[in-house]
């Protein structure tokens, strides 16, 4: 039976709630992981290209070589771009370009007032490596119906034309097209009539040689969508004016990778990641409330945060509308929640619900309403082995253990120095004595009073299901010590069993002498994390499973993965009278 709940809580974790915002958030963090898997293989790419550039050049025959000190630059990138609805798109960005470290009055560039790529040893090297790179390296990029926009960058030096140079409309005639010449927005004019006649026109004309090669030699190119854009530039140097003749590609091709990133989205859908591609059920569970209490973020002083717990209430949200299909409006989060907020805006809630939908049968009333209530913070232990939820806002003035008062300093307060922790760093135990553990029982919330809430005397509820993803033994989800009550070793062998109401089934992530760990590479606690990841991997068979296959399922991959880690956990549950000998031919939907 202890090992039975975790199966039925698992299940309730069906809620939505303000989870679209999160779960961007949510999501960004493995859409990252996919954009730098593949940006580290369009880097591997580049080093093969560069390389491959650099061998071309030392090997070009005679008639077309290049002075012994230029050299041509590659750069492949990816760019991440996140569309309206929230999913990742990635542009690739190719770029070449040819400089050298300085000329000697030599050039290997466009000779004065020419414009065709044969003319020019530089413009034909770029557009033939760029004809080989686009064939071969990244022939999977340039698919058929890819948007790609090109921008061709092109110069001339500032030599002053004392006649127009000669067109004969090779590349067509132009009419007030656009470029940028110098950084400044223009609109052009180029045809055989008048020629060229000035530099930016040379430069322009010179681009168009490049666009000329680039459609006439790359197949891939008369299967793509292409847009054209042109930055061209005119320098004034007596000196180095054959420097301003040279031209270089860019192109950035739309929504790469497009069916990688889909399949790695599914693997992680299949696999790891309970966070990205929640799976979406048609069914319905409108009988269904669900309470979800995340409280992470303490305003007490001594007493710490507990890790990720924000992110498993607004994960077990989006599982409960999304994988389980409860109402949106069915479920409510409270964020570091206190006492009164999780009695007056939570349990009232639920329990108004309840009567609420509750169904008249002459003189009986018949329960509807399946509660679930999932909780993601600090527990606690009183001397008598009772265990309570740590609400926010604790008083601690008259609690000395807690206030600092009773010496020694620590991470999260003031106790006893232990041995030192997993990371050689020195740790405290705050160890509560007798009066400040009822001081402190009294602001908390015990199990029993959460249950009991429910009572089916007054509240007709059909099921009562507790999630609770929290530690009872005085440690953080970390392994670091916050506070415990001095229970001598007599008393720790006593538990007195916890009075539930008979149709009520808790789970608790570990029991309560014993620490409930996070799973830090998935920021989720263990218990949050393999419930939810049960759900992802059965989709829709999880209505079908019992409670029963869902429980061994998730026990035993818990109970793996945390002696993994070296840190043991195993969940723990408790059922009332009537779930204790059915509970295991339940199902998330009866």
């Amino acid at each position: 039976m202890k090992r039975v709940i975790p199966l039925m809580l698992m299940m309730l974790t069906l809620v939505p709630v303000k989870a679209q915002v999160g779960e961007k958030m949510l999501n960004r963090r493995y859409q990252n992981e996919i954009r730098d898997s593949l940006a580290q293989v369009v880097a591997n790419r580049e080093r093969e290209m560069q390389r491959y550039a650099e061998g071309a050049l030392a090997a070009l025959p005679n008639e077309e070589k290049l002075y012994d000190e230029s050299y041509i630059t590659v750069v492949a990138d990816l760019i991440d771009t996140f569309w309206a609805d929230g999913t990742m798109h990635l542009d690739l960005v190719y770029r070449l370009s040819y400089n050298c470290k300085h000329l000697e009055g030599y050039t290997d560039d466009y000779a004065l007032g020419t414009y065709d790529v044969d003319s020019s040893n530089s413009a034909r090297a770029i557009c033939n490596l760029t004809k080989r790179f686009v064939e071969e390296e990244l022939r999977d990029v340039f698919e058929r119906g890819k948007e790609v926009e090109v921008i061709l960058s092109s110069s001339a030096d500032g030599t002053e034309f004392t006649q127009a140079v000669e067109y004969d409309g090779r590349y067509g005639d132009f009419r007030y097209c656009p470029v940028v010449f110098n950084g400044e927005r223009l609109r052009i004019s180029v045809d055989r009539e008048t020629g060229i006649r000035n530099n930016c026109q040379l430069a322009y004309m010179r681009a168009q040689g490049v666009r000329a090669y680039l459609e006439e030699n790359i197949a891939a190119l008369r299967g793509t969508v292409n847009s054209y854009r042109y930055v061209t530039h005119s320098y004034r140097d007596s000196v180095n004016t054959h420097y301003y003749r040279r031209s270089s590609i860019e192109m950035r091709v739309r929504d790469v990778f497009s069916e990688t990133v889909e399949r790695m989205q599914r693997e992680r859908m299949r696999d790891d990641y309970v966070d990205y591609n929640i799976p979406v059920t048609a069914e319905k569970n409108p009988d269904t409330y669900v309470l979800i209490i995340a409280n992470e973020q303490y305003t007490t002083a001594l007493v710490p945060d507990v890790p990720y717990a924000l992110n498993d209430g607004l994960s077990d949200s989006l599982y409960f509308v999304r994988a389980l299909g409860v109402p949106q409006r069915h479920v409510k989060i409270l964020r570091n929640a206190t006492k009164r907020e999780i009695e007056q805006e939570g349990i009232h809630w639920l329990t108004d619900l309840s009567k609420a939908v509750a169904r008249k049968n002459g003189d009986e009333t018949v329960p509807v309403a399946n509660i679930i209530i999932c909780y993601a913070g600090h527990g606690f232990t009183d001397l008598d082995g009772v265990a309570y939820l740590v609400p926010n806002g604790l008083n601690t003035e008259d609690i000395a253990s807690l206030e600092g008062k009773s010496g020694g300093c620590s991470l999260f307060g003031c106790g006893k120095k232990k041995d030192k922790d997993k990371k050689g760093e020195e740790a405290y135990d705050i160890v509560l004595k007798k009066k400040e553990v009822k001081r402190l029982a009294e602001q908390c919330l015990s199990i029993e009073e959460l249950c009991n809430k429910f009572n089916n005397k007054v509240v007709p509820v059909k099921n009562l299901t507790v999630v609770i993803d929290a530690s009872f033994d005085g440690q953080g989800r970390d392994g670091k010590p916050i506070f415990r009550a001095d229970r001598k070793k007599e008393e720790k062998k006593k538990r007195r069993k916890a009075s539930l109401r008979s149709d009520a089934v808790v789970l608790l992530a570990a029991e309560y002498d014993r620490t409930a760990f996070a799973f830090e590479k998935h920021e989720h606690g263990f218990l949050t994390y393999f419930l939810l990841h049960e759900v992802k991997l059965q989709k829709d068979n999880i209505f079908r499973m019992t409670y029963q296959d869902i429980y061994e399922e998730v026990w035993r991959k818990l109970n793996k993965e945390s002696a993994l880690q070296n840190k043991w956990q195993e969940i723990s549950g408790i059922a009332g009278g009537r779930y204790k000998e059915d509970w295991q031919r339940m199902k998330v939907k009866n």
